[in-house]
């Protein structure tokens, strides 16, 4: 399982002009994105021309270097062009989950305060257009060719604009690049804003231990609005310069004709994936998937037990990856190089320590907190006040646990933070317990996470009613069905007497978890 390993490469900082203009002269009728669903396909030469066009056409609308352009979509073709060309450009592209609910959706956008928003008009966003900040744009349909778009949107008006100039960049690479939105321990998301020299850093990381090149095709299948999707995927295909092929959303049934079909060399994978496909038999067809070299698994971490009998019962390689959102790729596996129970090594420039309560750092060996701080972190926060605080230049704590071991491998071993890793997806319990409150016959509520053999974690809620009010399982369940998204409701609802506090009067909800632990054998399914 161990070959020669290269040693992590120089991170000269590269503009992603800089990087799409070298692939369209190299390798100009090749692939670089493949929609599945929508059956269409860009070269680097039509992505070369269709992001000069943005380019030019943002340079019209007075558009600098920090200015916040929010991208309103679903997995499509026109996002991950409307995603390169902002950055082309040098403009701040901004990413929202448009599955999360209207009132949420509005605080982040007033929170960005985009000068321009670009948006899918099958959207239903009319309530929210209505007052929200910034010039509003349908983007419409784009042609791969950049000629024929003609539905009223702006890729028609890109038609106007010749695609082999050159407008100039207007950004450095300490300009904020993107911004994205992460689940933190409060009911409000996280604003993390990367500059575009962080992530060139942590695109030139995956694109080092996945080994990549002009040849690979990747698949991706989460939505866009991750920063996961960024920083395994999409940045590092500007340094490889192969194909990203995705679609809209993960297809049990679809996975293994993808990767034949599209030739798939690399596959994204998440532990939800894994037990999904650990649930079912092999069949006879799956070793076929000979131009597969292995699946990567991140956003969560797997068990040893799960990652060996998925690679003995699919003959499939497993690469571990460890990230953040605000913190990029703080460890990850070479595929040259497994250690299989691991996350892999610290990150380039990561400067991984792993630290005791005192803030001092241990020995291999022993567990503390993780803890990073380099190239790539991002620079800063965006408050929900609207206020930016930094983060480049600090520690950052990641809220995990874990050891090193004596050669330098990382393994997790549990989350210091209360989040809920659902699939991948992480869940604060305070936004669900907000919600919950909601109703008018609850007196206290408090959110947990619970053992899932599918999702890797369930939320559980327990509930107290108020007195003398005939609460159930089932008025929770409705009620929380119009105000969160399905991968946030509640799998258990638990009407109890009363909530476990700690001695300061706060929710204890370690205490909770070993409740319904005892209770429950851990499974919430």
């Amino acid at each position: 399982m161990t070959d020669t390993v290269p040693p992590p490469p120089q991170t000269p900082y590269r503009s992603v002009l800089a990087m799409i203009r070298e692939h369209a002269r190299r390798a100009p009728a090749q692939d670089c994105l493949v929609a599945i669903d929508q059956n269409t396909a860009l070269t680097w030469h039509q992505l070369y021309r269709l992001t000069n066009k943005l380019s030019a056409w943002l340079q019209a609308q007075g558009i600098g270097a920090n200015d916040r352009i929010l991208v309103l979509t679903d997995n499509s073709l026109e996002n991950l062009i409307l995603y390169f060309g902002i950055q082309r450009h040098g403009a701040t592209f901004c990413t929202v989950n448009v599955d999360i609910n209207a009132h949420h959706m509005r605080e982040i956008i007033d929170r960005l305060a985009p000068k321009i928003v670009l948006w899918h008009d099958a959207l239903d966003l009319s309530e929210i257009r209505q007052t929200a900040p910034g010039t509003w744009v349908s983007f419409g349909t784009a042609d791969p060719d950049g000629a024929t778009a003609a539905d009223g949107g702006l890729f028609e008006a890109l038609n106007a604009f010749d695609g082999d100039a050159e407008p100039d960049e207007v950004s450095t690479e300490n300009d904020a690049a993107v911004i994205c939105f992460t689940s933190g321990t409060s009911d409000r998301p996280k604003g993390v804003i990367h500059s575009f020299g962080n992530y060139n850093a942590i695109g030139a990381q995956t694109a080092y231990l996945w080994g990549l090149t002009g040849d690979d095709r990747v698949l991706e299948y989460r939505s866009f609005s991750w920063s996961s999707s960024h920083q395994i995927v999409l940045q590092p295909l500007l340094l490889g310069g192969g194909c990203v092929v995705f679609a809209p959303k993960f297809s049990f049934s679809r996975l293994f004709d993808w990767i034949r079909d599209y030739r798939i060399t690399k596959a994204i994978g998440i532990p939800t994936v894994v037990n999904m496909l650990l649930d079912r038999q092999a069949d006879k067809e799956t070793g076929s998937l000979e131009t597969l070299e292995f699946m990567s698994c991140s956003t969560a971490p797997l068990m040893e037990e799960q990652h060996r009998r998925f690679e003995a019962t699919y003959r499939i390689k497993l690469i571990q990856h460890y990230g953040m959102s605000e913190g990029g790729t703080v460890a990850g596996n070479h595929h040259l190089s497994r250690r299989i129970g691991s996350v892999g090594k610290p990150g380039i420039g990561q400067n991984l320590a792993i630290i005791d309560e005192g803030g001092n750092t241990v020995p291999a060996g022993i567990e503390g907190e993780i803890e990073i701080g380099g190239m790539q972190n991002a620079t800063a926060y965006l408050n929900p006040d609207g206020s930016i605080e930094a983060v480049r230049g600090k520690r950052l704590k990641t809220g995990d646990l874990g050891v090193l071991d004596d050669d330098g491998y990382l393994r997790i071993t549990g989350r210091a933070k209360e989040l809920i890793i659902r699939g991948g997806v992480n869940i604060a319990p305070l936004e669900i317990d907000n919600i919950v409150m909601q109703h008018d016959d609850v007196m206290e509520v408090c959110t947990v996470g619970a053992q899932d053999a599918m999702y890797g974690e369930a939320v559980v809620c327990f509930v107290v009613p108020r007195t003398g009010r005939p609460l159930t399982a089932d008025n929770i369940v409705q009620h929380c069905a119009g105000l969160l998204p399905d991968f946030k409701q509640p799998a258990k609802i638990v009407i109890i007497n009363k909530v476990t506090r700690n001695a300061r009067g706060k929710v204890d909800r370690n205490a909770m978890k070993i409740i319904w632990t005892n209770t429950h054998s851990g499974h919430a399914s």
